[in-house]
């Protein structure tokens, strides 16, 4: 990132850019996107989705399996056109992080409500516990990338460096699908990539119409003294020979970092 966009990534907690993704692998991610959406959704491949209560379909793991048969997916992840954010950020000594799809269901509205991604921390501290996870160092670089026009994120500038206010409070704990005074709709044409941190007070509201096709991705620095932890439920398919054996021989190294610390 030059110097404008680091600093509106740290003030803001997110920056806009256009050039992301190679422009003659849009199309080619799109098809791929869309036919994982059509095997999912016929029952042909369920390496690990995420289900409305209506069971559609709102966002699709498994993306670099062999199952999908989609190599794009892990020819994007390791681009020159999306390195040349990831690297400046986080160095060269990188672990492979999540990817997935995120997608709209196509007969019922759905939105997780509003959330920070803190994961087992806690998620009603006080000013001080609040702040010392806001505070921990960030290891990692995260994003959206709209293969169609994308305006389902919503976040709250800002909301991850400080301590929530009350109306924030309110909707992170008992009115999560109420709109925010600060919210701010991401509208990202197809083709933008939105990097963002998940400290952020945020939200995906995806409606039926228009279709929502969007990858998420992560890079992590590879950092020392990490504990290997419980592998989440999530990211089992992962640890699978078969995907190691599928990924680019350049993708190994960084896949390896991360099979290491995943306790089985």
């Amino acid at each position: 990132m030059n110097a404008e966009q680091k600093k509106q990534y740290q003030e803001d907690g997110y920056v806009i850019v256009d050039d992301a993704v190679d422009t003659d692998m849009l199309q080619p991610l799109l098809d791929a996107a869309r036919r994982m959406k059509a095997k999912v959704r016929a029952g042909e491949v369920n390496v690990f989705t995420h289900w409305t209560p209506e069971k559609e379909p709102w966002g699709i793991r498994g993306i670099l399996s062999p199952e999908f048969n989609e190599p794009i997916f892990a020819e994007y992840l390791l681009s020159d056109s999306l390195m040349k954010y990831v690297e400046p950020m986080l160095g060269k000594e990188l672990r492979l992080g999540g990817v997935m799809l995120f997608t709209t269901p196509d007969e019922v509205d759905w939105s997780g409500g509003w959330h920070r991604d803190f994961g087992s921390n806690e998620r009603d501290g006080a000013y001080e516990v609040e702040m010392e996870v806001l505070n921990r160092p960030n290891y990692g670089l995260r994003w959206h990338l709209a293969l169609v026009d994308d305006a389902c994120l919503q976040l709250v500038p800002g909301s991850h460096k400080r301590y929530r206010t009350d109306e924030e409070r309110e909707c992170l704990l008992n009115s999560r699908h109420k709109d925010l005074s600060t919210q701010q709709v991401m509208d990202l044409k197809a083709g933008q990539t939105i990097f963002w941190q998940g400290n952020t007070v945020h939200r995906g509201i995806y409606n039926a119409k228009p279709e929502r096709l969007s990858l998420a991705g992560s890079w992590r620095q590879e950092t020392e003294g990490d504990e290997p932890q419980k592998v989440d439920e999530r990211y089992k398919w992962m640890c699978a020979d078969s995907v190691r054996a599928f990924l680019p021989k350049k993708m190994h190294g960084y896949y390896d970092r991360w099979r290491a610390l995943q306790l089985d």
